[in-house]
């Protein structure tokens, strides 16, 4: 919804993105916390202890179809970007990395 005063919409963006950032980096360390990172496609990851919302990601399952970037959805209701969490799993940016290259390998063959 477009204001007006650009410098009233420019706020409501600034806040709405810092409050859709908070959301995310919060829903990111509880999905890990509860289920434990997902690891590669092979094995278990063997992450232990604490570890930073820096260095988790989200990683779109197979056959669920990818939307969006879910880090580039700053302007989209919080209803649109959980919708687009629910076929993740949240990975340490190491699983990331080893999953991808494992479906891309073996979508190759």
């Amino acid at each position: 919804m477009p204001y007006a005063d650009k410098l009233v919409e420019a706020l409501w963006k600034s806040n709405h993105y810092q409050k859709t950032k908070k959301f995310r980096r919060r829903v990111k360390l509880l999905v890990f916390y509860l289920q434990g990172c997902a690891g590669t496609l092979t094995e278990k990851c063997k992450w232990q202890g604490r570890i930073s919302h820096v260095s988790l990601q989200y990683d779109h399952r197979d056959g669920e179809i990818k939307k969006y970037d879910i880090n580039r959805m700053d302007g989209h209701s919080i209803e649109t970007i959980k919708k687009e969490m629910r076929k993740c799993d949240v990975v340490c940016a190491n699983c990331h990395a080893v999953r991808t290259e494992q479906r891309r390998l073996r979508d190759a063959k």
